[in-house]
């Protein structure tokens, strides 16, 4: 039997402490509102550390369990008091106008779009505000701000003040997107403040050294002698390697996300795992003794990491990295496997918000990897008799994906089998191009010459593994959708390699399955039953309004797994491809790979810019667009007139039907469309029916086009307001007419229109309406059986 209760499996209890912890940290991030009395939760805290103490000097049996609680609470604790706000946090002064006065702590982003406009990017330690009267405010911002030239720009350490407005960071609200809000969380920002093409005062420059000024300066100039020897485009790509950045070409991001080896293109673990082997390498070769090796080894990994700007993400790469290493090379693996979960515990300690952090989860889940499972991998291919370098970069690649699976397809709901061959024939030719940028970045400061040649032989090497990537991408199957898995089976798939790797808990199991043959048979019995019964079940028509900030864009899925989307969102100003970064993770997320029907209510971008990034990346069978010049969806959807998808598409006429299943599409709106006076006259209404469940989606249809539709059956159970709430829209006679139980409003917060109108709002408060908005609860799914409904949103 396995004892835990006197510290006879110290590794499994820091575990099941590190579980708990995460659990009580879970549960306040899905339910704040469960507790916010820190007197009575510290009561808790302090009667529970009592008792453990007491029990554990009596050696009760089950004191474990009183630790196990211990954490949990602290767990809920860490995560009340991380997350707690103060009164004199810029947070609270949430889109109001100020003038702010505060520090630059961080070197400016800088961007330049197709304009020629530099794209400014602070982050602004604040000290003061200026409303009506001037107060003291805490917390960082980050500070946006447009020029024409790079003349004036703060440094680290001077004192600015700008006048703007503070806005909360925006995140779109849809599952499997990483949070924005959370990550800025952690290093202390909390707010967005834009100055637009407004002057930034610098009120006292600071004469300070700064280090991370010094890196940046350094890192910048060896940027510009790399440009001056090779293409900038390769410059840009090793540099990304060396010292992180994703300033680098759309193709090669996405040959590289494919084949799953993006990770390279980042400061990681991983990087900090190859500097080490290949020092601990030379010293080996130069016969250095092994404590002088490793303490200057901690030197050079403490130096790289200042050089790559000492961020929160970086300083926890090197911590990764260098357990990495020690795992591969302690005999004792359990050693490891310790100082995995002691570090581990640490890091969460100090920052429980980590558990929501993507570079964290797969940090962690591929250093468990090499610490569990590598050691078992390598002894296994051994017996195959290979080369003991192909060996081990096997090992070495599997067991890290295995750990990690379950967090790469959440968030990337696929999996890269090309990555195998990645790993084994890209991944040591971007280690060697790594090593010698560094070699060439030491050299560079004393032989300029040399480091020009190690550039063009680095050059060389890239231009070797671009290739190569491309080819990969190109091999069937190089990526396969692989649906997310809820938290059940994630739990599940963790507990059976943890029950595989452990030993004891196996041969405990297997006893316990003996003893209790009955229940065991009864228990199994009833999953085949619950498994069969759930994939027989009939499965509900599910309506997704997806939040894609100011714009629309609507998902269906049939019973039967046809699908239809309803445009796409899109922005009019903005270089963010929509389609991309949220339409497509979305459709991914539920399973989605091809569209029946493609629907564009009409060519503004908020509904039909993401539009071209689909047609891209996915098969689409139909596309309907309304009855407007094809030279606008040409634009809209960066297509050629020619092009035979936009050729053939369907322009929607008042009565043009189709049906999907048992579910009926009616287009109503009206076909007189004269002196009309812009895109959203000509917006397409489109009816679902489903047998007594029925949804209006209207675009962006004005009142003057909704009096066509009166004498029309426009009775809906929900209705998509139209306009994202505009006061041009919605008139009371309409929305009698209309008569829904839920009306969803797809809008984006802050944005400059003033939607929802309040007038709106209150036309439909005066009906027995259920109000939901994207800008509040972001992704909204309906489930129906036509007959009855139900609904969720991702924001609570």
């Amino acid at each position: 039997m396995i004892k835990i209760h006197y510290g006879q499996s110290p590794l499994l209890f820091i575990n099941f402490i590190i579980l708990f912890y995460s659990l009580g940290v879970y549960m306040m991030m899905k339910t704040p509102e469960i507790s916010k009395s820190y007197t009575h939760l510290f009561c808790l805290i302090i009667v529970n550390l009592i008792l453990a103490f007491y029990f554990t000097l009596r050696k009760y049996k089950l004191t474990f369990l009183l630790y196990l609680i211990l954490f949990f609470l602290l767990g809920v604790m860490r995560y009340l008091s991380f997350t707690f706000i103060a009164d004199d946090n810029i947070k609270n002064y949430d889109n109001q106008e100020i003038t702010l006065t505060g520090i630059i702590c961080q070197m400016p982003k800088i961007r330049q779009d197709s304009a020629g406009i530099y794209h400014l990017t602070y982050v602004v330690d604040t000290k003061s505000i200026k409303q009506k009267e001037e107060k003291t405010t805490t917390g960082k911002v980050y500070l946006y701000q447009k020029q024409k030239n790079l003349d004036n720009l703060a440094k680290i350490n001077d004192t600015i003040s700008a006048t703007g407005t503070i806005r909360l960071i925006q995140n779109y609200h849809n599952p499997n997107l990483v949070d924005r809000e959370l990550s800025a969380q952690e290093e202390g920002i909390y707010a967005t403040f834009s100055i637009g093409k407004q002057n930034l005062k610098i009120l006292n420059t600071s004469d300070k050294f700064s280090l991370q000024e010094f890196c940046y300066q350094i890192e910048q100039s060896f940027l510009q002698s790399m440009y001056q020897t090779m293409p900038e485009n390769d410059a840009n790509m090793i540099f990304a390697m060396l010292f992180g950045g994703y300033n680098i070409e759309k193709d090669i991001l996405e040959a590289y996300s494919i084949t799953g080896i993006i990770h390279i293109l980042s400061v990681s673990g991983s990087h900090i795992s190859l500097i080490s082997l290949f020092l601990l390498s030379l010293g080996k070769f130069l016969h250095l003794p092994r404590f002088f090796n490793l303490i200057l080894l901690l030197i050079l990994i403490i130096f790289y990491t200042i050089l790559c700007g000492a961020s929160i993400p970086v300083i926890r790469a090197s911590i990764m990295g260098l357990l990495s290493i020690i795992a591969l090379y302690l005999e004792e693996k359990s050693t490891a496997q310790h100082l995995l979960s002691i570090i581990a515990l640490i890091l969460l300690l100090f920052d429980p918000l980590l558990l929501f952090n993507i570079s964290f989860q797969l940090s962690f889940a591929s250093t468990a990897g090499l610490v569990y499972l590598m050691p078992i991998l390598r002894s296994k291919l051994n017996k195959l008799k290979l080369p003991s370098l192909l060996i081990d970069n096997l090992a070495l690649t599997m067991s890290a994906q295995i750990f990690a699976f379950p967090i790469i397809i959440w968030y990337f709901t696929s999996l890269s089998l090309s990555s195998l061959l990645a790993n084994l024939i890209i991944i040591p030719l971007l280690e060697i191009l790594i090593i010698l940028g560094l070699i060439a970045f030491i050299l560079g400061f004393i032989f300029p010459f040399i480091t020009k040649i190690l550039f063009i032989f680095a050059s060389l090497i890239l231009s070797i593994s671009n290739e190569a990537t491309f080819l990969l991408t190109k091999i069937p199957f190089a990526s396969i959708y692989v649906p997310p898995l809820d938290f059940p089976a994630i739990l599940i798939y963790y507990s059976l390699i943890f029950i595989t790797l452990n030993i004891k808990i196996r041969k405990y199991l297997y006893l316990l399955l003996q003893k209790y043959k009955f229940i065991t048979y009864i228990c199994s019995i009833s999953l085949i039953v619950f498994s069969c019964y759930f994939m027989i079940k009939p499965s509900p028509l599910q309506i997704h309004f997806i939040d894609v900030g100011q714009g629309d864009a609507c998902l269906i899925i049939t019973p039967h797994q046809h699908s239809i989307l309803i445009d796409t969102g899109g922005s009019i100003n903005s270089d963010f491809d929509i389609g991309s970064y949220v339409d497509l993770p979305y459709l991914r997320h539920y399973g989605i790979n091809k569209l029946d029907y493609l629907i564009l209510s009409h060519a503004d971008a908020d509904h039909s810019g993401g539009a071209n990034s689909i047609l891209q990346k996915i098969p689409v069978n139909h596309l309907i667009i309304a009855d407007e010049d094809k030279d606008l969806y040409a634009k809209i959807l960066k297509l050629p007139l020619n092009n035979p998808l936009l050729a053939k598409a369907i322009i929607a006429k008042e009565n043009t039907t189709f049906n999907l299943e048992d579910i009926h599409f009616q287009f109503l709106q009206n076909d007189e469309k004269e002196n009309l006076k812009s895109s959203n006259d000509s917006s397409n209404v489109l009816k679902l029916t489903y047998h007594n469940f029925s949804v209006l989606f209207t675009g962006d249809l004005p009142q003057t086009q909704e009096k066509y539709l009166l004498n029309k059956n426009i009775a809906s159970t929900i209705l998509k307001v139209a306009h994202h709430g505009s006061k041009t829209s919605s008139s009371q006679e309409f929305l009698e007419h209309v008569r829904p139980q839920l009306a969803i409003i797809s809008v984006g917060k802050y944005n400059s229109f003033g939607h929802p109108n309040k007038e709106v709002l209150d036309r439909l408060n005066n009906l027995p309406t259920k109000i939901l908005r994207t800008d509040e609860k972001g992704a909204i799914v309906i489930y129906t059986d036509g007959y009855n409904y139900s609904l969720k949103t991702f924001l609570n």
